[in-house]
């Protein structure tokens, strides 16, 4: 058996929850009605909550909420609220991700146990110890990290992690992932995704031309059951399963065969098991051991496969494989059914095995080609029958008995080091037919509507006497519900008399002025009021000659024709009157300290006027050295999520999921940036989808660089394009089609208090880069063909 570690299940109904707890979970995650990142999952009312930390609790097994969504301002209190009523109920830890809203629960509840949630992106030992250094217990690292990664921040830095083994894939790291939201207003961040990565694509190349078309950007789901111990072996304190949306019987399936394994119970039947519950096109290792490009894709078919079973004949009989029964589901490319009666030879019969011949009983009737097994009825019935009885698993209690006529019987149980005792009436002489040992201890051992049952009696003294049963039963009741009373109850708390000092001031963590104290103690800054982020070389000059005396630059990526750290090594030289500042990758894993060694060579050359990042582990390397401007997808979405930041921050940019009226009732808006114009960044992935297709990458050929030749974009079902941009790290960004655009908007943006402003030019000519920039500068329109105005107007649910 393995060292102890935890096994995490997904609990998105009442009836998952007891299969996690029925199959030996360890703990478990939910979400309530609100605040949760499956906002479609069924999820749990207040009641329901309570019933279910006390059930799990009654097991031993933890419960983590998640409030792992970005709240709003006028959300705060209600989530603060929230998170008192959880406190109390004896919810175990919270699994979160706003920042602002980890700044406030420190506040008003410091013991309450924090897990960073995989959706604050965290991919590397710098960002797990920031957020350590603020009070995160637990971090759920990042899917995209491999088995070395996580031993790193776990053993060597002495970091507790949660990692996903089992499970749907984001194709985007998660947390950076704007598409769903810009293109449709259903937000990741918020809970309500609608998966553009499971739609199809082309793949087109500069020229316009198709170079491929599947469903480019759909990973297979991961699975670790192969090589479990190698992740145990990194030293990370919890396996998560990944599943909230998923059917009872998929979670009891991934329990089961984990603990199995875990346990030292390997068998090669837990894959094909996992594979027939739910898979696309088959499972992947992940990232686990690196990069596999399209090999852990599922590029033909986004939803579950079902098992090659065997093959459909041209007269239409069924060569099978593997057995098939009546009920089950099967398919062939796209037309699925459920299997009638089989006629084999002369016979009707309700089950078919390997190398059986058979045709199906029915007028419907499936083309040619392989056979799959979408759903099969016994292993759903075996699933279903571990979970039907709410307390089928029972703990047996060691108890002790008295019971001796003249006196009352009593039942002690020891418990967690706790004396439990209950007693009946006095027991009688008996008359006529006197209980016997064997009929006393038959009545106590009797189960009950708890997780506990009386286990071994040793006998404290006995005589045969009288009692009736119903009194025995009830004594047995007794010792067996205070026992359950007290271990659910050990979980209770009482609010901390801390937070009443959040209440009173009422203006949150705001109860000292967000001022020059708040900032670092490096030299006073001066912050940007016209920001010019661009990509390109000739973007770069044409910037200048319009004019830009604030210039942005990202000197990773991948082409020449890119900005590169030499030009901007060259400008720094030239001594110019301008501010320069540079962009740093929000994804740096083992590169981290290479780029900030590079960083730190250029701020020898010349004056660097700040540093813009979302990329937490760069602002807590670089925090002390330089001025950082967080970036828009360090998700600054309320007024509290600054302050989480501190004097580590100089300023940031505002979320692009915001609308007008959000923005406006920010406060620290001095601290504040916001972006007019720019193609918005939708995706930042360890995937590339040029490199898994033209490139020819896979599990073990590399990638030919194709992105180099530039000018690649994915086109979607209704025609829109989405240019793709790589980085010198091998990993791609899907930029939105059509550019934000709010330049003629300069007077609106001032009169809600917005005093800093940043273009982001990435696929514009150096003509267009002229004269947008030149729009900007001098706060005039500028006509864009096709464009959007993002969130101003409309804002996320």
């Amino acid at each position: 058996m393995m060292n102890h570690i935890e096994l995490l299940a997904p609990s998105g109904s009442k009836e998952s929850l007891v299969a996690a707890v029925m199959n030996k979970a360890d703990a478990v995650y939910l979400g309530g009605t609100k605040f949760s990142a499956r906002a479609y999952a069924s999820n749990f009312t207040d009641e329901e909550l309570t019933e279910a930390v006390d059930y799990c609790h009654s097991y031993g097994v933890k419960v983590y909420i998640t409030i792992n969504t970005l709240i709003k301002d006028e959300e705060m209190e209600e989530a603060l609220e929230y998170a008192r009523h959880l406190y109390t109920i004896g919810v175990d830890a919270l699994i979160v991700q706003d920042t602002g809203f980890i700044h406030r629960v420190k506040r008003i509840v410091p013991d309450f146990e924090l897990h960073a949630s995989t959706q604050l992106s965290i991919h590397n030992g710098e960002g797990a110890m920031y957020f350590k250094e603020k009070g995160i217990t637990r971090m759920v690292l990042a899917r995209e990290l491999s088995l070395e990664e996580i031993t790193h921040i776990s053993k060597d830095l002495g970091i507790e992690t949660e990692v996903f083994i089992h499970g749907a894939l984001c194709i985007s790291y998660s947390g950076q992932c704007l598409m769903s939201s810009i293109l449709g207003g259903r937000s990741g961040n918020r809970g309500r995704c609608a998966q553009p990565c499971r739609l199809p694509y082309d793949l087109l190349d500069r020229t316009g031309e198709k170079v491929a078309s599947a469903y480019l950007m759909s990973p297979k789901d991961m699975t670790t059951i192969d090589f479990i111990d190698q992740v145990v072996e990194t030293g990370t304190a919890s396996l998560k399963i990944e599943g909230r949306m998923k059917k009872p019987e998929y979670v009891a399936a991934t329990v089961k065969y984990f603990r199995e394994e875990l346990d030292g119970k390997k068998s090669p039947d837990h894959r094909e098991k996992l594979l027939q519950v739910f898979n696309r096109e088959g499972f992947s290792e992940g990232w686990f051991k690196g990069k596999t490009g399209k090999d852990m894709m599922a590029m033909s078919n986004p939803k579950n496969s079902g098992v090659l079973i065997g093959k459909v004949l041209e007269n239409g009989s069924l060569r099978l494989e593997k057995p098939l029964k009546k009920g089950d589901g099967v398919r062939v490319g796209d037309k699925g059914l459920s299997v009638p009666p089989l006629r084999k030879g002369n016979q009707i019969v309700d089950a078919a095995g390997q190398g059986d011949i058979v045709f199906m009983n029915s007028h419907d009737r499936l083309q040619t080609g392989d056979l799959y097994k979408t759903l099969d009825t016994g292993l759903m019935e075996e699933l279903n029958s571990t979970f039907t009885e709410k307390y089928g698993r029972k703990i047996p209690l060691p108890a002790s008995l008295y019971f001796i006529p003249g006196v009352e019987a009593t039942l002690t149980v020891t418990y967690e080091g706790k004396e439990f005792k209950a007693h009946s009436r006095v027991v009688e002489v008996a008359k006529k037919a006197p209980l016997s040992l064997e009929r006393v201890t038959e009545s106590l051992h009797k189960t009950s509507d708890t997780p506990f049952v009386i286990g071994e009696i040793g006998i404290e003294a006995f005589a045969e006497g009288f009692l009736p049963v119903s009194e025995l039963n009830e004594m047995r009741r007794n010792v067996v519900d205070a026992v359950h009373a007290y271990k659910v109850g050990s979980y209770k708390r009482t609010l901390p008399d801390v937070q009443l000092k959040d209440r009173m001031t009422g203006s949150g963590s705001r109860t000292a002025p967000v001022g020059p104290e708040m900032q670092n103690t490096l030299p006073s800054f001066q912050k940007p009021k016209r920001l010019v982020s661009v990509a390109t070389k000739a973007q770069l000059h044409a910037a200048l000659d319009a004019g830009a005396t604030e210039i942005a630059l990202y000197p990773f990526y991948r082409g020449e024709r890119f900005v590169g750290f030499s030009d901007v090594k060259k400008l720094l030289m030239e001594k110019r009157e301008i501010r320069i500042f540079i962009k740093v990758s929000n994804i740096l894993r083992t590169e981290l300290h290479g780029v900030l060694k590079k960083v730190r060579e250029l701020a020898q050359v010349g004056e660097i006027a700040g540093i813009i990042t979302n990329n937490v582990g760069v602002i807590h390397a670089l925090k002390n050295e330089f001025q950082v401007i967080g970036d828009y997808k360090l998700n600054i979405f309320n007024s509290d999520s600054l302050d989480f930041f501190g004097k580590d921050l100089s300023m940031a940019m505002v979320s692009e999921e915001l609308n007008r009226k959000e923005i406006k009732d920010l406060k620290g808006k001095d601290r504040l940036m916001f972006l007019v114009y720019g193609r918005q960044e939708l995706m930042h992935s360890e995937y590339c989808p040029v490199g898994s297709t033209v490139g020819g990458m896979d599990g073990k050929t590399g990638c030919n660089e194709a992105c180099m030749t530039g000018g690649y974009a994915l086109r979607d079902r209704m025609d829109e394009e989405f240019p793709i941009m790589t980085d010198v790290f091998c990993r791609s960004y899907i930029m939105n089609g059509k550019p934000k655009n709010l330049l003629d908007s300069a007077k609106d943006l001032k009169s809600i208090g917005l005093t800093a402003f940043r273009i982001d030019i990435t696929t514009e000519d150096a003509e267009e880069t002229r004269e947008i920039v030149t729009a900007f500068l001098n706060e005039e329109r500028h006509e864009v063909a096709d464009f959007t105005r993002g969130h101003y107007k409309r804002g996320v649910e």
